[in-house]
């Protein structure tokens, strides 16, 4: 067997509902990681979609942040649960990518947090922006997460 895959949960491990999991994310983001005990996860998740939400009530657009995260925290906490199921790693970073997570929650609040300075000391109308170039963050988001699957692949042949 190789070393890189997981072995399967033992005596002691306790296994967790995938199902149940999702169902926990999707009542609120961040509960499904709370169940998987992924608790730095679950703090960020919860944390960016209550930014994204207080967002969306002065910029439209962040509402599909909201509805991302939303989704995401479904889709990621039931992958938690599988992955500690087969006895992999149970930390916020089990992909191989040690502190992805708290960079890109790092960056969100950052560029979260200019934006809102900007805007309230009247510097930048974010409104005009988001109004007419909001696309661009989706297509930033699809050439982030294309790479870094690329990325992955490439990493996995060698």
């Amino acid at each position: 067997e190789p070393p890189h895959m997981p072995l399967p949960a033992t005596v002691n491990q306790q296994i967790k509902s995938p199902p149940l999991a999702a169902l926990l994310s999707f009542i609120l983001p961040g509960l499904g990681h709370l169940y998987t005990e992924t608790y730095q996860r679950s703090a960020m998740l919860f944390a960016s979609f209550v930014l994204a939400i207080f967002l969306s009530g002065r910029w439209w657009p962040f509402i599909f942040v909201c509805i991302f995260l939303w989704f995401f925290g479904m889709f990621d906490s039931f992958r938690e649960a599988q992955i500690i199921n087969r006895g992999g790693d149970r930390g916020p970073s089990v992909d191989g990518r040690p502190g992805e997570g708290t960079m890109m929650f790092g960056v969100f609040l950052l560029v979260s947090g200019g934006m809102l300075l900007l805007d309230n000391f009247g510097l930048v109308d974010f409104d005009w922006f988001f109004h007419d170039w909001w696309p661009v963050v989706v297509v930033a988001a699809g050439l982030y997460f294309i790479i870094g699957s690329l990325r992955d692949r490439k990493r996995r042949a060698t």
